[in-house]
């Protein structure tokens, strides 16, 4: 297998983190503090240069962390990730690939990330996000 293949077809080029926000007043993280998640995964944008198809595709992530009145969280983060195309793949079967298997993986680079900002911002304990069908994602949005 090759590194930064996603999917056959489809190859990952890098992300960067676009924003981040943290408004925070906790010192540690307690497990019965009330956690909200929430994600948005933006329109890709899609070019085609020397007969290879290229994408970016931004995911904003908000998660909020409620232990009492004085002890709240929010971090909001936006993330990009880009992807070409791999030989001989169309621009259908590529769109195609970007909007589920390149959001998968951009998601689960994220997870990273945010599981390093948190472990860093708080005394003890970390975010753990969840894993996300993204399948089901899109079926919640009608699409």
């Amino acid at each position: 297998m090759e590194f930064n293949m996603v999917a056959k077809g489809i190859e990952f080029i890098g992300t960067t983190i676009k924003s981040i926000n943290v408004e925070n007043n906790i010192v540690d993280v307690d497990r019965e503090g009330k956690r909200s998640f929430g994600l948005t995964i933006n329109e890709p944008l899609f070019e085609e240069h020397n007969n290879h198809f290229f994408s970016q595709i931004m995911i904003d992530f908000i998660i909020d962390i409620e232990q009492s009145e004085e002890q709240k969280c929010q971090l909001r983060l936006s993330i990009e990730g880009a992807f070409i195309s791999g030989e001989g793949v169309g621009e259908e079967e590529f769109k195609h690939l970007v909007i589920i298997n390149g959001a998968a993986a951009l998601i689960g680079i994220a997870r990273g990330k945010i599981e390093t900002i948190s472990a860093a911002m708080f005394n003890n304990g970390k975010v753990v996000i969840p894993f996300i069908n993204i399948v089901d994602y899109y079926r919640s949005l009608g699409k």
